[in-house]
């Protein structure tokens, strides 16, 4: 391409130096008209551009720009939602930078949430504009993975693709046809896009919370939900800071300041991590614990609160289960069926120390009375007693508080330094503070969740701070995550008109009138918050009428990894893992989607599955053949996409508009807008499944093709499917922006935004929490903006019930499966060795440098790394093992094998392989990651249910995988080590000839 001295310098300054820095094809950068703005792309700070003429005029160009929009990076699975200023130059994004527009919650109490923001945010242009990203829609013609593509026009991709997802419905149900939903997604109209577009078509739906390891089903065993957590400025208020398997430092960096601002300000920073860590660092106390012995450490510092008397006993008699009866000789609640004649068996009781009687405990999930409130009676925590049943027999009963005062004596100081690997005083200095404290917050978030045995884990860092009062407090409790609500997204993603009958349509597919007179009569009596409803309301909306499923179980089923954990997992419970599987599957307790057959139709979007999958070599011979059709919708090329039939460029984070998921760390909704035009022919996600949609209808008609069964009740009519998906014409394919004004519309925590306004700041305060559906469970009514987020003030505030079947926070599950193996109370047991006994435990962290995969490929953060995926070894292991500092080692168990260079780091302990997680497997020889190695066990309690809480929800309760038990076995790889040895000499030998 010929170009003038003066076109050269244009292009250049245009593209600066970070766009060139990747080598972004010339194509690019079309010459010719400007792109016009995106509508309501505010004109800020527009410079003139000067005549160029020298090299100072080329760097005083690069620092102007035609406007300035906001945004953030919407479809990306970080918690930490940031506002940046995106600066434009003729179509092209030039550099982004933060916008600290940001106000402290209570002025003069906590700190602001300024600045926000990090150094991947810093270099997204790098990415948008980077050599993976891909840019026109392409078809495979050679094998899959052989990486043969041709380049084919929107039209021929969205049509064959439509008519192979008709084919594939009419031959194998709509079922057949799989989406995994992925943990990259936002909360407006393109992601909505893609859930009422598989919805309406009656695919399966797969939820990945618990297969990548971030579900907390052990906070879900104990509160009846998962996503517990304010907002971050909290963390001020506290004055002892737990860090408990979590690295605000590198995954929370916008954050993590408050850590430091609260330490400075007198309190006390614990951090308890087998690794020294980022956080690590700057804790008062490192406390290296053995990994997988957290419960050990945690059950050890419950005995110590309650032996030194510093248990809130009003607090845990009130919104606690200890109190709750157990029957002796079941091991069963004491259940008023039992009591009296026709009695209900989800009602419990307690034991009444004045009236020296049983009494139905208010709250439980049977009770007439769904408050907290203790009437003057004063439950017993300890104690047996004799009770006379319905049948007239009598049983012996006593309370969960003694049960778990029993199970706590053994946890001694050294009990517990035993198991752990800590000294004994650090255990009782850990232990003491946080008895002594008075507002105790531990901080443990998804990365917490990846041992096999991290619901105990989690069970008992939560026992602590119950026992403590701290659940609710301000300045204290749990701090895992929390999620604010936007019910506009759900109805967004199933309405089929706009407005009001949109919204009663939707709430019609899960509600009769029938249903919906008794809800009225519930509220009004108050049997029923409407916290209680809108929970319910969501449940059934994933249950009823779709093929919402989770994506570990559908592994388990056709991925071909049952046999391999059949062996690993043969000793881990009482009884095999398929046993428990079969048995929740044939009672209901677990869908099963598809129901008849592997998935036939595969779409990727928002994830990266043969990345992240364990043992995806397995995935790849067993699932990958079965299917017809698989179709990555993404920004960029991944793993995944290498191995598919259609790729589908995605429209990236500055190329369209939408909302970042609303995590409560920061209480801002930030908005996303479209700040220029998506790149080459690349399509935003809502007009991609609008114009699939408007094909599948228009070959359904050519076809004539009558309506099939969906899900549930659901009739799939394919020739009306473009009508819905445009709510009767009231949307097209180019209107992503406005459903996510609808979005906004139909939620209560946006009241009166728009997306003009928006555009303008970026960030707005939510008015309130919403409500609570999905995984929004903050349980906050009273939050209307202002002020520091506490969370479970419903409960502890308002004394309504907790949604378990105690109606408390639960410590005992008398679940059959749980009592069967020894796990009704949190108890501590050892981390198994998945792969076999291997002298290594690979444990991963997320990464500084990438979220997920989207970043791993990037050269400029690539250059503040190795450049290439390492493992990190104690340097006393790595040279008793032979490997020097960056040479290659083979780690290997009897799942599989890979190849590794091994990087020297005295953070990590011995015994230990320590990586970050999400590298692609192209980037690894022979394209084979730590992956091939990671059975990626699956605890069969979580596929529990029929009683109680215990049960399938969407992003509440599910089975998923768990990565950090997986044992290695370690060795030099001599034959590489050795090539590179004699390339190292020989080009030493060459310059000093030269």
């Amino acid at each position: 391409m010929a170009l003038s001295r003066r076109q050269f310098i244009t292009l250049s300054a245009v593209g600066a130096v970070g766009v060139a820095a990747v080598g972004l094809p010339i194509y690019h950068f079309r010459r010719g008209t400007p792109h016009p703005l995106p509508t309501g792309a505010p004109h800020t700070a527009t410079r003139e551009a000067r005549k160029l003429s020298n090299w100072q005029d080329l760097y005083r160009e690069r620092w102007t720009w035609d406007h300035v929009a906001r945004g953030t990076h919407g479809w990306l699975n970080c918690r930490s939602a940031c506002n940046w200023n995106i600066y434009v130059k003729k179509g092209v994004v030039v550099r982004e930078e933060q916008a600290a527009n940001y106000e402290s919650s209570e002025p003069g109490v906590v700190p602001d949430f300024n600045p926000r923001g990090c150094q991947k945010g810093a270099c997204y242009t790098e990415v948008m504009y980077g050599p993976s990203r891909l840019t026109v829609p392409l078809k495979r013609v050679g094998e899959r993975g052989s990486g043969q593509w041709e380049k084919i026009s929107w039209d021929q991709a969205i049509g064959e693709i439509a008519g192979k997802f008709l084919d594939i419905a009419q031959k194998h149900g709509t079922d057949a046809i799989y989406h995994d939903l992925g943990p990259h997604f936002d909360q407006g109209g393109t992601t909505a896009a893609r859930v009422k577009f598989f919805n309406l078509i009656g695919a399966s739906i797969a939820d990945d919370w618990a297969e990548i390891g971030d579900l907390n089903v052990g906070a879900t065993m104990t509160f009846g939900f998962p996503h517990m957590g304010g907002s971050s400025d909290e963390w001020f208020l506290s004055d002892f800071l737990v860090v408990w398997m979590m690295n605000p430092s590198v995954t929370q960096i916008p954050d993590a300041h408050f850590l430091y601002e609260a330490k400075y300000a007198g309190a006390e920073l614990m951090v308890i991590d087998p690794q020294y860590s980022a956080t690590a660092v700057h804790a008062d106390t490192w406390i290296p614990i053995k990994p997988g012995t957290d419960a050990a450490l945690a059950l050890c510092t419950a005995r110590h609160i309650w032996d030194s008397g510093r248990m809130d006993e009003d607090y845990v008699r009130e919104q606690t289960d200890l109190p709750i009866l157990v029957r002796l000789d079941t091991g069963r609640f004491l259940r008023e069926s039992e009591m009296v004649k026709d009695g209900k068996p989800n009602a419990m009781y307690y034991w009444d120390t004045k009236s020296g009687a049983p009494v139905l405990a208010h709250g439980s999930e049977g009770a007439e009375n769904p408050m907290l409130h203790l009437e003057g009676r004063v439950p017993a925590i300890e104690g047996q007693w004799d009770v006379k049943l319905a049948d007239g027999s009598t049983t012996r009963v006593t309370t969960v508080g003694s049960l778990l005062r029993e199970q706590l004596q053994h946890w001694t100081f050294e009990a517990t330094a035993e198991v752990t690997g800590l000294h004994i005083g650090m255990i009782s200095h850990f232990a003491e503070g946080f008895a002594k404290a008075q507002r105790p917050l531990v901080l443990s978030s998804w990365g917490g969740n990846r041992f096999f045995h991290s619901d105990l884990m989690n069970r008992a860092k939560i026992l602590c701070l119950a026992l403590k009062g701290a659940i609710g407090k301000r300045g204290a409790g749990l701090n895992a995550t929390g999620w604010f609500g936007m019910e506009g997204f759900e109805l967004s993603a199933e309405m089929t008109r706009t407005g009001i009958p949109g919204v009663l349509g939707a709430a019609m597919q899960h509600y009769s009138m029938k249903d919906i007179f008794y809800t009225g009569i519930d509220l009004a009596m108050r049997k029923k918050s409407m916290h209680d409803v809108m929970r319910d309301s969501s449940h059934k909306g994933s249950t009823q009428n779709t093929c919402m499923t989770n994506s570990a179980s559908m592994n388990y089923n056709y991925a071909g990894v049952k046999d391999v954990l059949a062996e690993e997992q043969k000793d881990l419970a009482k009884r095999p893992l398929d046993a428990y599987v079969q048995e929740a599957q044939d009672k209901g307790w677990m869908p099963v989607y598809p129901r008849k057959t592997a998935p036939k139709a595969w779409v990727t979007g928002g994830n990266n599955v043969l990345r992240r999958s364990n043992q995806p070599q397995n995935m790849l011979a067993t699932l990958w053949p079965q299917m017809e059709c698989i179709v990555d919708v993404n920004p960029k090329l991944t793993f995944t996409g290498m191995h598919a039939d259609y790729l589908l460029p995605g429209a990236g984070y500055y190329e369209k508009p939408g909302i970042k998921y609303p995590v409560a760390y920061v209480p801002y909704m930030h908005y996303c807008d479209a700040a220029v035009r998506p790149v080459g022919e690349s399509k935003d996600e809502w007009e991609i499944y609008y114009l699939l949609a408007r094909e599948m209808a228009r070959q359904a008609r050519e076809r004539n093709l009558q309506p099939v069964a969906g899900c549930g009740d659901k009739i799939v009519d394919f020739r009306e499917l473009e009508t819905k998906m445009s709510s009767h014409g009231a949307y097209g394919p180019l209107d992503a922006e406005a459903v996510t004004q609808q979005v906004l519309d139909h939620s209560t925590s946006t009241v009166g935004f728009t997306t003009d306004d928006l555009k303008q700041t970026g960030i707005r305060k939510y008015t309130s929490t919403g409500s609570t559906m999905v995984q929004s469970q903050l349980y906050n009514s009273d939050w209307k903006g202002e002020g520091v987020l506490t969370v479970a003030q419903h409960q502890v505030k308002d004394k309504w019930h907790w949604p378990t079947l105690t109606g408390r926070q639960q410590f005992y599950i008398d679940h059959p499966w749980f009592i069967e193996n020894g796990e009704s109370l949190p108890v501590h047991k050892e981390s198994p060795k998945a792969g076999g006994d291997h002298p290594f435990q690979l444990i991963s962290c997320h990464a500084r440098h990438s979220i997920h995969s989207v970043w791993r490929d990037t050269p400029i953060l690539l250059r503040l790394q190795r450049g290439e995926p390492v493992v990190l070894l104690n340097p006393k292991d790595a040279e008793r093992l032979g490997i020097g500092d960056h040479e290659w080692a083979e780690l290997s168990n009897r799942v599989g094998s890979m190849h590794w260079r091994v990087k020297y780091s005295t953070m990590v302990r011995p015994g230990v392989a320590y990586h970050y997680h999400a590298w692609e497997p192209y980037q690894f020889p022979d394209h084979k990651s730590y992956k091939w190695m990671t059975p990626g066990l699956m605890n069969p309690m979580h596929f529990a249910g029929g009683e109680g809480h215990l049960g399938w929800r969407f992003a509440i309760y599910q089975p998923g995988t768990h990565v950090q038990d997986t044992r290695v076995d370690i060795k030099p790889w001599k034959e590489q080590n050795d090539r590179e040895r004699a390339e190292r000499a020989q080009a030493a030998k060459q310059k000093k000839t030269a």
